[in-house]
């Protein structure tokens, strides 16, 4: 393995991509990038924790979330295994963690190694980040957290002889959509908190304070994120929470945070529901997952299904479509190479939650640049003043923003023509309709 010692560097080069990077990120890949708690970030030294529900794209938020702050990041160790790439993850300040289903048992050695660097990090006064959960969470609930980000948090106390007064911050990511561009992200930060009462437990029994350090940070990230605790009927609640945002907020567009508090309040009303009333929970329950037979058999999105549609509208729609569609095209021609260049790559993926990671990771740190650097070369081939290829240049970086807009707006285009065909003469969408509206009386009493 490469020496990983100096990490934390800063470098010019890296400052220069960080730049593009956190453009990109809060533009280009989502459409509105919400950021709450920016005030409860300390000074220098923390070491910041975030829930994990979302592969390399978790990671972008608290790195890119603030601009004050330049986090080395803790990352799984068996991206590592390539000098190459190792090398890069350094230059980007990821460390390694290693884990027995990733790596074997051969490599958990290097953990103390890891480990002690980042409590050295953390000693000389800077920031590092990592998922205590230590493995992607597929059904939008906490992990329990494990003990390494807790020995990183006591050996940099141990290393300054207990005077470090090191803060973790709690912090965690919510999204609209797990997989695409162009929707909307929530980054939660926390109060920060100090562990000085474990610090005699952890020179007795160092295992007793990472299990009680554990418990204390699951318990500061809980509520920043949506826990959905209830295993055996996760997929329906998920699915009885779109409804319940569509019920509450209709055509408006809140917040990611108002969206969040109106999740975990009808979380929270789920299960004083599941306590108290068993049968109709039970039923709540039956419900949910004959709503989501319904919608696969369909192929629709919650969204439309018993919405008002009619020809007017639909004629309206469709002459805006026909005013819209040259722009899309010269859109589409500019943009469709490094749009469509990741998803082609992103096919490799094993694991469907990687597949947004791969669609930024190759295209906006690689294609994109690329892309329009080639563009802009060409640009010059055309007979205008040379002026005009540099403002063609700066435009290109700006075009993924409307690109997608009005990708959206076509597939969803798309979508109404289907679902307004279907209308009085299709019986699933008419259940669909009916059961819809039977979980919304349901969920206007239980939740308000």
């Amino acid at each position: 393995m490469i020496d990983f010692t100096g990490v934390e560097k800063r470098r010019l080069s890296y400052e220069l991509y960080f730049r593009w990077i956190r453009f990109s990120t809060r533009f280009l890949f989502f459409r509105r990038f919400e950021v709450k708690g920016l005030e409860n970030l300390p000074k220098e030294p923390f070491l910041l924790l975030c829930n994990h529900q979302d592969g390399l794209i978790d990671a972008l938020m608290p790195i890119f979330g603030q601009n004050k702050y330049r986090l080395v990041f803790i990352a799984r160790g068996d991206i590592f295994k390539k000098d190459f790439v190792a090398k890069l993850l350094k230059w980007l300040r990821v460390l390694p963690a290693f884990r027995v289903r990733d790596t074997g048992k051969e490599n958990l050695g290097e953990n103390d190694k890891i480990f002690d660097l980042a409590a050295k990090i953390l000693k000389d006064g800077k920031c590092v980040g990592l998922f205590p959960e230590a493995a992607l969470q597929y059904d939008k609930s906490m992990g329990s957290f494990k003990k390494g980000f807790a020995r990183i948090a006591f050996r940099a106390e141990e290393l300054a002889d207990y005077n470090l007064h090191l803060k973790i911050v709690p912090t965690a990511n919510y999204y609209e959509n797990f997989y695409g561009a162009g929707h909307d992200a929530l980054y939660n930060i926390g109060e920060p908190f100090e562990f000085g009462e474990l610090l005699d437990t952890y020179r007795e029994h160092p295992e007793a304070a990472y299990r009680q350090l554990a418990l204390k940070a699951q318990e500061h990230v809980r509520p920043l994120m949506l826990d959905i605790t209830d295993k055996e009927n996760n997929e329906q609640i998920d699915l009885l929470r779109i409804v319940n945002q569509d019920l509450k907020f209709g055509h408006k567009k809140p917040k990611m945070s108002e969206r969040l508090a109106c999740d975990q309040r009808m979380i929270g009303a789920l299960s004083k529901m599941k306590d108290d009333s068993v049968d109709e929970f039970a039923s709540l329950m039956e419900k949910a997952g004959r709503y989501s037979g319904l919608l696969a058999k369909l192929n629709m999105r919650n969204w439309l299904i018993g919405k008002k549609v009619g020809f007017l509208g639909m004629l309206l729609r469709s002459l805006l479509a026909l005013v819209l569609l040259p722009i899309y095209i010269v859109l589409w021609l500019l943009c469709i190479v490094p749009y469509k260049l990741p998803d082609i790559l992103a096919m490799k993926a094993k694991d469907k939650r990687m597949i947004a990671s791969f669609r930024f990771a190759i295209g906006a740190v690689v294609t994109i640049p690329v892309w329009n650097l080639l563009l802009f070369g060409l640009s010059f081939i055309i007979p205008w003043p040379w002026w005009c290829s540099l403002i063609f240049g700066a435009v290109l970086f700006f075009l993924f923003v409307p690109f997608i807009a009005l990708r959206h707006f076509y597939v969803k285009f798309y979508h109404r023509w289907r679902y307004f065909a279907k209308l009085g003469k299709d019986t699933v969408l008419a259940e669909a309709i009916e059961v819809k509206k039977e979980q919304e009386e349901v969920l206007k009493w239980l939740v308000g």
